[in-house]
Order: structure tokens, then sequence, then C-alpha cells
């Protein structure tokens, strides 16, 4: 049985700045000196400073990615283009999920307040509601 591994400032830095430099965290568990994948799930989960961490780290890796998949589509040869356009391709995609630059979705922020208010004078309103005694009610002998 193994132990398992604590997520402490040291592990999340290191975790963070492999992110940053666009490994996936699927093969950050599986290396040795890291908690598996499943931990660190449990981490996220439990922990919000952590998942902003981890949030904002992969939005940096995502940045890394397309910097990586322009300069292999730069330096492509007629053998491995289609392999450097389906990396671009999902570079893009990446982009557009977790990069609100690249975002395809546009957010507009709106407060809107709408006020009603009457514009008449109180001296000239006429009060036509009914008494109890005209809507039916018949008083008993």
């Amino acid at each position: 049985m193994t132990k398992e591994l604590v997520i402490n400032d040291k592990l999340t830095n290191k975790i963070c700045t492999e992110l940053m430099n666009g490994i996936p965290l699927a093969r950050l568990a599986r290396q040795k000196d890291m908690p598996s994948l499943t931990r660190i799930y449990k981490e996220i989960t439990n922990n919000k400073s952590f998942l902003e961490r981890i949030n904002e780290a992969r939005r940096i890796g995502a940045q890394t990615y397309i910097e990586n998949a322009m300069d292999e589509l730069e330096h492509a040869d007629n053998r491995n283009i289609m392999i450097v356009r389906e990396k671009v391709g999902l570079a893009k995609w990446l982009a557009s999920k977790l990069i609100p630059v690249y975002g395809d979705r546009q957010e507009i922020k709106q407060d809107t307040k709408i006020e009603i208010a009457w514009s008449t004078n109180k001296d000239d309103v006429v009060d036509v509601t009914p008494d109890v005694v005209e809507v039916g009610i018949t008083e008993q002998k």
C-alpha cells in the first residue's frame, strides 16, 4: 500500500509550474513524485485557492501550447504538416475555451434599473374602491 502524498505549497508550486509549461495534469499525475490524479482532483474539490491556482496555471499553459503549436507550424514540412495542423486546431480550441482574449463568447455586462412612477397629482385622484357592504355582504337582522 502506497502512502498518499500531501499536497503542500511546494508541491502546488511544482504542479502549477508544470501546467504553465504546457504539461497536461494527467501526465503530471503519472510522475513518480507527484500525487495521483484522483488525489489532485480531491484537493481541487476541497480547496478553492488550489482550484484558482490550477485554473490560472492551465490558462497560462494553454497560451504556452498555442505558442509551441505556432512554432511547430513555422517549421513544419510535408511529412508532418497534418499532425501540426491538428495541434494548431487543438490549440485554437483550447484558446477559445480557456483564455478570454481568444474566446468565442462575448460577455456583455449590463446593469438595468427600471423605475415606474405615476405623474399625477394626488389631489386629483378619486378613490373608487367599493365598500364591503356594496360587494354583496348583507346585514343579518
